[in-house]
């Protein structure tokens, strides 16, 4: 218990620090390096051109945008400081209120990763949240569902929101399955939705 505390402590001061140099300051941890490493390159490598939601910004999800050069990348983040992090096409807001920025059916892929159990936490916001997403992805658009499944980060089941159940589970291609567990302290699941 004290070592992972440890760790977590150092990589915050090591990320700070690398801020403050203006320096890329990205996370290396085993569901970051899935997110960075397979899941964002597969979208980012579809030859049609594709608007992307990335849901929550840090400084670790800023060079994000890069990796989606050939696409239209959008973030949106509650926290009005994080603006810095986020895209050109940046919104300052919760999820759930998406329709105050976009229309029906505007987005081919939505990426809420870390957000559940992380400022989506009462069951009534998530649901409004993923309803927006669902009302805002074209049909046959994808969603992707990164969480920690461990307390209290867990205390809203993705299985317990009414709202996923708008969706279908769908295969991922490059991992091929419809939720990925990725081994470690924090079980970091990521589950894989389309739009019927």
């Amino acid at each position: 218990m004290i070592l992972p505390a440890v760790q977590g402590a150092l990589r915050a001061v090591s990320l700070t620090f690398r801020r403050a140099l203006g320096l890329p300051a990205q996370l290396d941890t085993a569901d970051r390096r899935v997110l960075e490493q397979v899941i964002l390159p597969a979208f980012a490598a579809r030859r049609t051109r594709q608007r992307l939601l990335f849901v929550g910004c840090a400084a670790y999800t800023q060079h994000y945008e890069q990796i989606f050069a050939a696409h239209e990348y959008w973030t949106i983040d509650p926290v009005a400081s994080r603006r810095r992090y986020g895209s050109r096409h940046h919104i300052i807001d919760g999820l759930q209120n998406l329709g105050d920025h976009a229309e029906a059916e505007f987005f081919d892929v939505i990426v809420c990763n870390g957000v559940l159990g992380w400022g989506l936490n009462l069951p009534g916001q998530v649901d409004a949240a993923f309803t927006a997403c669902h009302r805002h992805l074209r049909t046959g658009g994808e969603l992707v569902l990164g969480w920690n499944d461990v307390a209290p980060r867990n205390d809203v089941s993705p299985n317990d929101v009414s709202a996923l159940k708008l969706f279908r589970a769908a295969i991922f291609a490059p991992l091929e399955t419809t939720r990925f567990a990725v081994a470690g302290s924090n079980r970091h699941i990521f589950d894989f939705f389309v739009k019927v």
